[in-house]
């Protein structure tokens, strides 16, 4: 209940169309509290928090700066862009992007796509990272399991291999472990470095 209680002070009250769709005893509390106005954006989040305009990278220029497509690129979706967010800094890029997300409303909130194709994180974008496939979960019983020292050095080498095979050639079978004397027909000579080499203090 605090938690609500300091979003809406910030935030500001939501809409009457967002109460109706909460449970009845979820609304007569909502109803009930003060009403708030909430903070801009501006205030909520000042130009001091964000770090200044790059003035070696190219990428984390304004992209006025940078003369890139996003100055021209028209808004994207039912989320357009505040007035001068195309040709401004990072730091009104920044909040403007958190004022679509920082949303009480999901169904008025930005999507996970249309944030990715906002000019503050696009010129990060790649499609390899966000339509390749889902990480497999984490098998958390293998850190139950009693190992020693030499064989927690194999399953972290395997994993090491398996996932530079995952990232540069797709799926491939786990190529052998060198250091356990296992044989393969491919054997990446930086991933021998990688586990190998010692890392200076």
């Amino acid at each position: 209940i605090d938690q609500w209680n300091k979003i809406i002070e910030q935030l500001g009250t939501p809409s009457q169309d967002f109460m109706k769709r909460l449970q009845p005893t979820v609304r007569n509390y909502v109803e009930n509290r003060p009403k708030y106005a909430g903070y801009s954006f501006e205030k909520l989040f000042p130009d001091v928090l964000f770090p200044a305009e790059s003035t070696e990278h190219n990428k984390l220029k304004g992209p006025k700066a940078r003369g890139d497509q996003f100055a021209g690129a028209k808004d994207h979706g039912k989320f357009p862009l505040a007035a001068g967010v195309r040709t401004a800094g990072k730091a009104s890029q920044a909040r403007d992007l958190l004022s679509k997300m920082l949303v009480i409303d999901p169904y008025k909130r930005i999507t996970v796509d249309q944030a990715l194709q906002h000019p503050y994180v696009n010129v990060w974008y790649d499609p390899s990272e966000v339509e390749g496939p889902a990480p497999i979960p984490y098998d958390h019983s293998i850190d139950e399991r009693e190992h020693t020292v030499e064989q927690w050095k194999d399953l972290i080498y395997k994993e090491v291999v398996d996932y530079v095979q995952k990232l540069l050639y797709g799926k491939l079978p786990l190529i052998g472990n060198s250091a356990s004397g296992e044989t393969s027909p491919y054997t990446p000579g930086y991933v021998e470095l990688l586990v190998t080499t010692p890392v200076a203090p």
